[in-house]
């Protein structure tokens, strides 16, 4: 909840190994953003932002990359400016409308000022559910007091984001949660609605969102990839395997092998051959969906016929004798015992 372009420095090194910009807009009343009534905010006005903020910053295309609160906003660009948009969405541990998967559908039965309370006084909504006390941050051991490690800087580089986000703009936060839960308004329309490619990435512990709603997700939206990760939380994000992913896949899209010096000299580089791989395992993934549709439709026009075929019975039994009508029961039993 609550965007901010601080989470930039979490990535910003990698992505320049890719030779990639990134650009994180503070969402209504968020950082340096104006405050947006909780009535006033909509999702599908977001996309008029970003194609704004573009058009002075002169950059005709971009990739999404969001995550959790993030997605509803992504996918409304994919629905209002699908011309500016190059390539795949990413999408880490997306939040999906309660109406179609069942995450914290109990909150429609908490009052609103108790919500945004939790969420300004930092109570994550799990724990709010189960009653459980704000993880502290204190150090449990001596042992905790030694050398830092790569994931204590790294829990340090999001403390200091967090103390830079609080000293700005954050009311934002709360009508960003009203916003998932569709308090005032609803998104505006449904991710099977969007047509653009989508790629998923979610983690099979996560404790927020349900496996089930983004399963809804890649069996409901039209193209759309889910990759789960064994083990992953609500914090996907943060991992770096995950990240490096999404950017070398953006590259690869990316790459072009007229102005690629390695192209030009051994006439394939590492990322011609990753696109190369891709498009193949693309072309599976949909060979795939296209066999699996395949034999639904078979087994479906299969269900219908064996039902006419029991109605049929069923018009013919009232014509026969009563002993034939034990017969015929009998065998309408083992037909409807197979459906």
């Amino acid at each position: 909840m609550g965007c901010v372009r601080y989470f930039i420095a979490f990535f910003d090194d990698l992505a320049k190994s890719y030779n990639l910009r990134l650009i994180c807009p503070d969402r209504p009343g968020i950082g340096l953003s104006d405050d947006v009534k909780a009535e006033d905010q909509q999702v599908l006005k977001w996309p008029d932002v970003i194609e704004e903020l573009c058009d002075i910053m002169e950059i005709p295309k971009f990739f999404i990359m969001a995550h959790s609160a993030g997605a509803p906003y992504a996918l409304a660009c994919a629905m209002k400016i699908p011309q500016r948009l190059q390539g795949t969405i990413y999408l880490v541990s997306p939040w999906v409308s309660t109406t179609v998967a069942n995450n914290f559908k109990w909150l429609q039965y908490v009052p609103t000022p108790i919500i945004k309370f939790t969420n300004s006084a930092g109570i994550s909504l799990q724990q709010m559910k189960h009653g459980r006390q704000p993880y502290s941050i204190k150090p449990r051991s001596s042992g905790a007091l030694s050398v830092p490690t790569n994931s204590e800087k790294k829990q340090q580089l999001g403390l200091a984001i967090l103390k830079a986000s609080f000293a700005e703009n954050l009311a934002g936060a709360n009508n960003d949660l009203l916003m998932c839960f569709e308090r005032k308004r609803t998104f505006g329309f449904s991710y099977a609605d969007v047509n653009h490619p989508v790629h998923v990435f979610h983690g099979t512990k996560d404790d927020r969102i349900p496996i089930s709603a983004v399963k809804w997700m890649e069996g409901n939206m039209t193209d759309c990839k889910l990759t789960l990760i064994e083990g992953g939380k609500h914090s996907l994000f943060l991992r770096a395997e995950v990240v490096d992913s999404i950017f070398k896949s953006i590259a690869v899209q990316l790459h072009d092998k007229s102005s690629c010096r390695l192209c030009r000299i051994f006439s394939k580089c590492w990322l011609l051959e990753e696109a190369e791989f891709s498009h193949k395992e693309r072309e599976l993934e949909i060979q795939r969906k296209v066999f699996e549709n395949f034999k639904k439709n078979v087994k479906r026009k299969q269900t219908v016929n064996m039902m006419k075929t029991g109605t049929s019975n069923i018009v013919l039994d009232h014509q026969r004798s009563s002993t034939d009508k034990i017969s015929q029961n009998a065998e309408l039993l083992t037909v409807y015992s197979y459906i």
